[in-house]
């Protein structure tokens, strides 16, 4: 009773988690979804969260610093002194052991430093920030790419199952006028060569569907690795052919004039070149000194 029991909630466990599986999108949803859900996106976010942190570390090191030094001593069994007798009123030739100092000693020391003038600190603040700047450049072009990835899976599977219906309709007519030809053959009204040509055409198209078929399934697998979803998930594509042909004509219509200074590829350039520039300040700035102030209290 106990195993059937175990067995009812896998099989429960299981259909739920199939059922969680199913998924439908239109074209701009499925974009939506990737640009929240895939791997791509996701690293590509973590990567501005690390060189915000960056940014921050780096500003932190020109701020105050405040360190704090607590020392405790026990000494178990204290050094015994011997000094001369005479010098406490004993015998000449003498000697009268002396312990110095206390058996347990604490100390607190506080010291307050702070960053005066560092030039490679400057330069590590401007470099900081190019570098966020650049990730978040980097995280738009990755955001473009997988939107382009996207569409192109989506639009891969819509061929595929395109592809697929049309040969399928083929495959009919072809299998429906085979089936006539061999009838009027057997009854005398065809010739042999006629029949053996439509059951060449038949089977080179049945394998044309079969390979039509198996790019569907490596189409829909791609849309989810696209997406960021498990490959055997099944999708549901809301839009059609016809329908994202009509959009991508609107578009096209609606285009506006391209400019080089929007364009994320000339920003990254831009962000690496200052980079570079950074760079050599750098090298300069090693040639000026260094000014720290600090104020120590014990």
């Amino acid at each position: 009773m106990r195993k059937l029991t175990i067995i009812a909630i896998l099989l429960i466990s299981s259909l739920g988690f199939s059922q969680e599986r199913n998924y439908s999108f239109s074209m701009e949803e499925a974009v939506n979804f990737a640009l929240d859900s895939s791997y791509t996106a996701i690293n590509s976010r973590r990567e501005i969260a690390k060189s915000i942190k960056k940014k921050w570390e780096t500003t932190a090191a020109g701020l105050p610093q405040i360190d704090g030094v607590v020392d405790y001593q026990n000494q178990l069994k204290q050094p015994v002194t011997l000094i001369p007798g005479e010098i406490a009123g004993g015998a000449p030739g003498s000697f009268v052991p002396v312990v110095f100092g206390t058996k347990q000693n604490m100390s607190l020391t506080g010291t307050l430093t702070q960053l005066i003038f560092d030039g490679s600190y400057l330069v590590g603040l401007k470099a900081a920030k190019v570098f966020v700047d650049y990730n978040e450049n980097t995280n738009e072009k990755t955001l473009l790419e997988v939107r382009k990835g996207v569409i192109n899976a989506y639009g891969s599977v819509l061929l595929t199952q395109e592809s697929v219906a049309i040969f399928e309709k083929n495959l009919a007519t072809l299998k429906d006028n085979l089936k006539e030809t061999q009838a009027m053959y057997d009854n005398g009204f065809a010739e042999e060569e006629d029949v053996e040509q439509l059951q060449i055409t038949t089977s080179q198209i049945q394998n044309q569907l079969s390979n039509s078929e198996r790019m569907e399934s490596i189409a829909k697998q791609m849309l989810n690795l696209a997406l960021g979803i498990p490959v055997d998930a099944e999708v549901n594509l809301e839009d059609s052919l016809e329908t994202l042909t009509t959009e991508s004509i609107a578009l096209a219509l609606t285009e506006t004039e391209f400019n080089f200074e929007n364009n994320v590829d000339y920003r990254i350039a831009q962000n690496l070149t200052e980079q570079r520039e950074l760079e050599l300040k750098l090298e300069k700035s090693k040639a000026l000194p260094s000014i720290n102030g600090f104020v120590n209290y014990g």
